[in-house]
């Protein structure tokens, strides 16, 4: 996997470890996960936010997000997904980004949380600690699938962009995408599907703005990682990974199961989406029980990488939920 420390890109303090980050991983069901973590320094955190990046994210990526969190009091976990970050991969072609189901990922999260945040999160004069989900994209369709399956473990989560479905199959007959993506991975399913390919700085920016934020230095950190550490590099995806993408948004049109999720959320999305099926999103959020809806019109698809503006109003809400579900309602806290 590499040293997390050997390789260091020029980016501002904000973007680097925090005060206390340790990096450690774990195996489960035969691959090695990647985990990071950080905790208040001088106090007991009032609660422990669980990050669930999106698809080729890395724990680097939220270190900023990380610094805010420990600012507001409260714990901060990040998780890299099998098949990015520095978690194991799939094939000897590390780059290609493939999926044998989300379901599997979800079992990957309950097994960090159980293995490790679960004894990390009791305190001997507090008690519990109790958890707060942050999750984007992908990241947010994996984390309503562990909602549904363990629904005592979150006291709250907050969903940016999330991938219920995709902008591409957006005008696509609703019955369509599922039966021709099972199709195509049938034949091919470690191929890269069509476009997609090895990472290159040319296949993602680095500098300036580009269709996934707006913030002209946030937009730069996610290429300026890979390029510094090659450990992190992700292409593209294979017809495996679109079609259980598909398969596993597809079960978010049962509302049966979205109604049964009664973690209170919130969900952000963006009015300049490139990637994501924004309308299946607005329903999903609309068919949540608990749910606040926040739309930013002028933001793109990665609402955390935004200008001060939207990322600001975003975390702000975030930890108002945290306040309203956890800090200021001790007594309603769920048993671990």
């Amino acid at each position: 996997m590499g040293n997390a420390n050997t390789h260091i890109p020029d980016l501002e303090e904000r973007f680097l470890e925090p005060p206390g980050w340790r990096w450690h991983s774990f195996v489960h069901n035969g691959h090695r996960l990647r985990f990071g973590s950080a905790f208040p320094k001088d106090s007991i955190p009032d609660a422990v936010v669980v990050c669930l990046p999106g698809l080729s994210e890395f724990g680097e990526k939220y270190f900023e997000t990380a610094r805010y969190c420990l600012e507001k009091n409260l714990a901060f976990w990040v998780l890299d997904w099998r098949g990015q970050g520095k978690s194991d991969r799939y094939f000897k072609n590390s780059q290609k980004r493939h999926s044998y189901g989300f379901q599997g990922d979800v079992d990957d999260l309950h097994a960090l949380i159980m293995g490790y945040i679960k004894h990390s999160s009791v305190h001997p004069e507090k008690g519990r600690i109790p958890l707060a989900m942050l999750a984007h994209s992908m990241g947010a369709n994996i984390g309503l699938h562990y909602l549904k399956k363990y629904p005592d473990m979150f006291e709250c989560a907050a969903f940016t962009a999330p991938l219920f479905g995709m902008k591409a199959c957006e005008k696509m007959p609703k019955i369509m995408p599922l039966p021709l993506s099972f199709i195509l991975q049938l034949f091919m399913p470690k191929n890269y599907a069509p476009g997609e390919k090895n990472w290159s700085p040319d296949t993602r920016p680095c500098k300036g703005v580009n269709a996934l934020s707006t913030d002209p230095v946030r937009v730069d950190v996610h290429g300026k990682w890979f390029e510094a550490d090659p450990f992190l590099q992700v292409g593209g995806v294979t017809y495996g990974w679109v079609h259980q993408a598909i398969k596993s948004g597809w079960i978010f049109l049962n509302p049966f199961f979205v109604k049964s999720i009664k973690t209170p959320c919130l969900m952000a999305l963006a009015g300049q989406e490139t990637l994501i099926n924004t309308p299946k999103a607005r329903h999903v959020a609309r068919s949540l029980p608990h749910c606040e809806l926040v739309e930013y019109e002028s933001a793109h698809h990665e609402i955390l990488m935004e200008g001060d503006e939207i990322r600001g109003d975003f975390l702000e809400k975030f930890y108002a939920l945290i306040k309203e579900n956890i800090i200021d309602r001790p007594e309603t806290l769920k048993p671990f």
